[in-house]
């Protein structure tokens, strides 16, 4: 049998709600219609989609996301079809769910976000900051609609398109004694005090670049966020090594801080959009083709320091 939209609607809304109470006072209709519209999609797909909690709700199962997110696309087709008539093609409505992994990503995300925001006042945006794996993880999964992320060991099934390349850079207190450097190479920083940005993947990649066999890096402190790792720097506790910027030299604290060109044998990282392909809902077109717009842009090129 084909399931309804109705039933269709009915699960994902119980789905969201984590209740299937909640989700009948929502939809005004009985719990039974509720819990009968999930047996019908569970087995039409012949998986279990939701798991049930006595007195504690419903929770997705990692299968059920995945069908969450195509479902929740067909649901808001069908209602702009509906709502909006003639304007099918053109409108812009529904939430949008982006996970990135970009440390420095309110440096531009707002700027992406506004204008879509501001013109399509229906638009609602989802934000997750995670580690690299999990935004593949998540993508995959149906639980984001769109990532930013570093092209390393892409996953299978991911499209990507890339938007950047970030060399590394030295990120110095304004009083330190490289102040003035031009570049830094690895050689100066044998045996500097290193504050480390200590993140899934980066964590071996600044290790490298600051130290050798011969020299390992001397690592002072470490932070997983990239703000509590600049305003270290600022405080003076020791230099750092990054690859993006935001637009102040000035940190949490009031500090200042000095971003200088590393240079050595030192690969770039690769921020990239990754989508799963095929022809998305207008909605997530619309952030990719911002996304392309803002780092073909000017804009784009005071996230990196050049070598």
């Amino acid at each position: 049998m084909r399931v309804s939209i109705k039933a269709l609607n009915h699960f994902l809304h119980a789905a969201e709600r984590g209740s299937i109470a909640k989700a009948a006072a929502d939809l005004n209709v009985v719990p039974s219609a509720i819990s009968n519209a999930i047996d019908v999609v569970e087995r039409e797909f012949e998986l279990q989609l939701v798991q049930r909690y006595p007195a504690k709700g419903i929770r997705p199962t990692a299968a059920g996301l995945a069908i969450m997110h195509k479902i929740r696309h067909l649901v808001e087709e069908y209602n702009t079809l509906f709502l909006e008539g003639t304007e099918l093609r053109t409108a812009l409505s529904g939430s949008l769910s982006i996970g990135y992994y970009a440390p420095v990503a309110p440096a531009f995300m707002p700027a992406i976000i506004a204008p879509l925001v501001r013109d399509h006042p229906d638009i609602k945006i989802n934000l997750k900051e995670v580690d690299n794996e999990r935004a593949q993880a998540g993508l995959l999964d149906g639980e984001f609609d769109l990532i930013l992320f570093v092209a390393e060991n892409v996953r299978t099934g991911i499209t990507c398109q890339a938007l950047l390349e970030a060399p590394p850079y030295v990120l110095l207190p304004p009083d330190h004694a490289m102040r003035n450097r031009k570049k830094v190479t690895q050689t100066d920083l044998h045996g500097e005090p290193l504050v480390l940005l200590d993140l899934p993947m980066s964590n071996e990649y600044y290790r490298n670049l600051a130290g050798d066999a011969g020299h390992p890096a001397n690592i002072v402190a470490t932070a997983s966020t990239h703000e509590m790792v600049r305003s270290l720097v600022g405080a003076g506790i020791g230099c750092s090594i990054l690859n993006m910027r935001p637009a102040t030299a000035v940190t949490y604290a009031g500090d200042e801080v000095l971003a200088v060109p590393f240079r050595g044998d030192a690969r770039a990282l690769k921020l990239a959009l990754g989508h799963m392909g095929g022809k998305p809902r207008r909605l997530v077109q619309a952030f990719m083709d911002a996304t392309r717009d803002y780092f073909t842009g000017a804009a784009a090129s005071n996230l990196i320091i050049p070598v």
